[in-house]
C-alpha cells in the first residue's frame, strides 16, 4: 500500500459517494450490532475487498475494463478494504467480552515479529513513509481481528458462521465473476488465457478460490439431510471448483488437494488413495524439468498448465536462494524503496530479510503445523467437534501447501493472511472451548 492509496481513500471520503458511503456504512454498523450474521457478511465483504486487483506489467499499463459496479469496485480496492477495516473495528469496540481472556493465537504474534523485521529493513534502505504506512495497516489487521472476528468467536454458532463468512467470501467472488463473464470473458483471461476474476493475479484468483474449499465442504458435511441449501452449496462448490480450473494454478490444485485429504483424513479408503495419488502427480509436475515445457505458448488452453512437466519457478528460487546465502543475517539489498516477495513465503522470507525475518516465519509454520496436530487430537478426544477440527486443519494445510510456491504468508492486505489469521483464531477456539469443557467444575 502506497500513498496512492491514502490519496484515493481522502477523495472517496470528502466526495459526494464518500459521504453516502460513510451514511450506508454506519447504517449497516448499526444494523451489525444487532445481527451477528451481518456482521459476519461485513467481514466477508473486507476479505473480498483485500483481494481485489490489477494486472499490470511493463507492456500493459491499463486490463481491459470490468463492468459496472466491478470496474469501480476493482479501482477503489484498497481504500474500501480500509473503511470496511475502520468499520469492524468500530463494531469489535462495541462487542461485550466473553469467557476467553486470549485471543491471538501464538503463531501470530510470530507473524508480527516478521512485519517488524520487514518494516526495518524498510525502514533503513527503503521509503520510510512505506515502511511505517505497512507497519500501521498490518497492526490495525490484527486489532480488527482480536476485536471483531476472534471476540465474536464464543460459541459453536459464532464458528458456524465464520465458516460461513470465509465461503461466502468464494461465494461473492464466483458471482461477481460470472456476472463479469455473462458480458465479457475476455476481460478476466487476457494474460496467456488465464483466469485473473476480479484479482491482479490468477494465482491470486486460485489461492482465494481453493483457500474457501474447507469452508464449502463443512457446510456441506454438517448438513445430514439431503435438503435445497445442501444443494445449494455443493453447487456453489463447484462453480468455484470450475473457476478454479480456468486459473490453470498448479498451486492452486495442490492446495485444493492437500484441503481435501486433511479434511477426510480419518475416513481412508479409496477417496486417500485417490487424493495422494493425485498428490504425487502434482508434486511431480510442480517440481520436475522438462525443458520442451519450460515455457507454455500463450495461446494454449490455461488447462494445459495442470499437465505441463516445467517449473517456471526453479529461476526465481534459485534467485532467492542464492540471495539469502549472500546476505544470511539482513537479506539481499533492497531494490528500490520496498520489499517485493519472490515466488516462494519461506525462500523469499530468507531473501528480503535474511534470518531476523526467516526464523519468526518459520516459527510461524511450526506453530501452524503444532495448531494442526493438536487439533488431529482433539477430533478424536471429541469426536463432535472432528468435523469443526478437520476444517481448520485442511485450512491450514492448503495454505501452508500454496506457501512453498507463492508468497501467501508474506502480504499485508490480502485475502491469503486475511484467511490464515481466520484459521489460525477457529483453531484457538477449539482449542480453547477444549480447555475449558476439560477444567473439571467446582460446585
Amino acid at each position: 500500500m502506497s500513498s496512492d492509496y491514502i490519496d484515493k481513500l481522502v477523495g472517496i471520503v470528502f466526495s459526494f459517494y464518500g459521504f453516502v458511503g460513510i451514511a450506508i456504512g454506519l447504517i449497516v454498523l448499526e444494523q451489525a450490532k444487532r445481527s451477528r450474521r451481518l456482521a459476519w457478511l461485513l467481514f466477508s465483504l473486507c476479505c473480498y475487498t483485500a483481494s481485489l486487483g490489477k494486472y499490470t506489467d511493463e507492456w500493459i499499463k491499463e486490463p481491459p475494463s470490468l463492468v459496472f459496479p466491478l470496474q469501480q469496485l476493482r479501482d477503489m480496492g484498497r481504500p474500501l478494504t480500509i473503511v470496511l477495516l475502520v468499520l469492524l473495528i468500530l463494531l469489535g469496540m462495541q462487542t461485550k467480552n466473553g469467557w476467553r481472556k486470549i485471543l491471538i493465537p501464538q503463531p501470530v504474534y510470530y507473524l508480527i515479529a516478521f512485519q517488524v523485521a520487514v518494516f526495518f529493513k524498510i525502514l533503513f534502505y527503503g521509503n520510510i513513509g512505506f515502511g511505517f504506512l505497512a507497519l500501521i495497516t498490518f497492526g490495525a489487521i490484527i486489532f480488527m481481528f482480536k476485536l471483531a472476528p476472534s471476540q465474536w468467536l464464543q460459541d459453536e454458532y459464532n464458528f458456524h458462521l465464520a465458516v460461513w463468512s470465509l465461503a461466502m467470501v468464494g461465494v461473492i467472488f464466483a458471482v461477481a465473476c460470472s456476472y463479469q463473464g455473462r458480458f465479457d470473458m475476455q476481460a478476466m483471461i487476457f494474460v496467456q488465457g488465464r483466469f485473473l476474476g476480479t484479482t491482479g493475479n490468477a494465482q491470486h484468483a486460485a489461492a482465494l478460490l481453493a483457500g474457501t474449499v474447507p469452508n464449502f465442504m463443512f457446510l456441506i458435511e454438517s448438513r445430514k439431510r439431503w435438503d435445497w441449501k445442501k444443494v445449494l452449496w455443493i453447487f456453489l462448490l463447484l462453480l468455484v471448483a470450475y473457476f478454479l480450473f480456468l486459473t490453470g494454478s498448479r498451486t492452486g490444485g495442490m492446495m485444493t488437494v492437500s484441503s481435501i485429504l486433511c479434511f477426510y483424513r480419518n475416513r481412508g479408503g479409496a477417496l486417500l488413495k485417490l487424493g495422494s495419488f493425485i498428490g504425487v502427480l502434482s508434486a511431480i509436475f510442480l517440481f520436475s524439468k522438462d525443458p520442451d515445457t519450460d515455457i507454455i505458448s500463450s495461446n494454449a488452453p490455461a488447462s494445459d498448465r495442470f499437465v505441463s512437466g516445467g517449473n517456471t519457478r526453479e529461476g526465481a528460487w534459485s534467485g532467492m536462494w542464492n540471495g539469502f546465502i549472500s546476505n544470511p543475517l539482513f537479506g539481499s539489498p533492497l531494490q528500490g524503496d520496498r520489499l517485493v516477495f519472490g515466488e516462494s513465503s519461506w525462500l523469499a522470507a530468507g531473501d528480503t530479510t535474511g534470518l531476523i525475518g526467516f526464523i519468526p516465519i518459520l516459527m510461524m509454520g511450526l506453530g501452524c503445523l503444532k495448531m494442526m496436530l493438536e487439533l488431529h487430537k482433539l477430533s478424536h478426544k471429541r469426536p463432535n467437534y472432528s468435523l469443526h477440527s478437520s476444517t481448520v486443519i485442511a485450512g491450514l494445510a492448503g495454505l501452508l501447501t500454496g506457501s512453498f510456491s507463492e508468497a501467501l504468508l508474506l502480504g499485508n492486505i490480502s485475502f491469503s493472511v486475511f484467511s490464515l489469521l481466520m484459521y489460525l483464531s477457529l483453531g484457538k477456539f477449539l482449542l480453547d472451548l477444549d480447555f475449558m469443557q476439560s477444567k473439571p467444575q467446582l460446585w
